[in-house]
């Protein structure tokens, strides 16, 4: 399947501003140059005045090792930032590679924490783009914050999973909002959009989480691949949830975007990738999904203040 899927989304605001969101590229040498080129064709047709991408950027850092590979990453991030201010965060394949023999034999695990600090400059030199690690852009229009999660809460580590709680856990994630320079989410300008960039939508609607967060209008996420659903079962099974979320977990809430979502503030993206590098042979499902973004439209309309549209629609390539 060579499609893409986009949802549109009208909200009130009393700011007319056009966002897009891509999330879950996981770029590796399966993603082709043709997908990233019709990407950016899209993004370029609807002139968005910002791109929002909440994670998973690479798939892990050996994809961008070899300096080619590395290169045309950069190349992608550069025409994003010549459409749009573009505005990245962290997600978990972002901060790990591949673990080597010694390390696998040391801990058992299949991966290890890696910061790509000589890329994370690189990009942080393109002209419009903001790598945001727990940090905030902020200008006349909009106030945006980029939390980084620490790679212990994915529980992609066996030396980090606890048998007790082998999903995202809630007290983790208020621990390191806890942690953080309270300036970057309490006391925001409030004559301003507030948007949070956080990968993982899994725990962003408990009751602790909210109140932490209350302050952001929209709370941007990725991370679930819209559940494995697949698009003819998208269309007719309207719900947050999914076959399964990033931890495995059966029939989880928050993998998908729904109204439920969207009236808690919470915008899931689905991901341009579906099926990584990283889960081998199963790349070839990529046949069923297409490839997800978001377009996120704030007018001055007051019909959109209680009743926010949705609509899909896909697009060939």
């Amino acid at each position: 399947m060579k499609l893409f899927q986009e949802t549109k989304i009208e909200l009130y605001s009393k700011h007319e501003l056009k966002i897009c969101v891509i999330s879950d590229i996981h770029f590796s040498y399966r993603v082709k140059n043709e997908k990233l080129s019709t990407l950016l064709g899209k993004l370029r047709e609807r002139s968005p005045d910002y791109i929002f991408l909440p994670g998973d950027l690479v798939d892990s850092n050996d994809m961008i090792s070899d300096i080619k590979e590395e290169a045309r990453l950069l190349d992608f991030l550069t025409e994003l930032g010549k459409i749009g201010k573009t505005l990245v965060s962290k997600g978990n394949h972002d901060v790990y590679k591949k673990a080597s023999k010694e390390h696998k034999k040391k801990t058992g695990d299949k991966w290890e924490v890696f910061e790509n600090t000589d890329f994370i400059e690189k990009v942080r030199k393109i002209k419009n783009i903001f790598y945001l690690d727990n940090e905030f852009y902020e200008d006349k229009n909009i106030y945006c914050f980029g939390l980084t999660l620490n790679s212990s809460y994915y529980r992609l580590l066996n030396s980090e999973k606890d048998p007790k709680n082998p999903g995202e856990n809630v007290e983790e994630l208020l621990e390191s909002l806890d942690n953080l320079d309270q300036k970057l989410v309490k006391n925001l300008p409030k004559n301003k959009l507030k948007f949070a960039l956080i990968h993982s939508p899994a725990c962003l609607s408990d009751f602790r989480v909210k109140a932490e967060l209350s302050e952001f209008d929209y709370l941007i996420s990725g991370h679930m691949h819209n559940g494995l659903i697949t698009p003819v079962i998208d269309e007719f099974w309207q719900s947050d949830r999914g076959v399964v979320d990033a931890s495995k977990k059966l029939g989880a809430k928050n993998t998908r975007l729904s109204r439920k979502t969207l009236k808690d503030g919470l915008i899931i993206a689905g991901a341009v990738t579906t099926w990584h590098e990283s889960v081998g042979t199963f790349h070839k499902l990529n046949a069923l999904y297409p490839s997800y973004f978001l377009t996120l439209n704030f007018s001055k309309n007051k019909l959109y203040k209680s009743h926010p549209e949705i609509t899909k629609t896909y697009l060939n390539y």
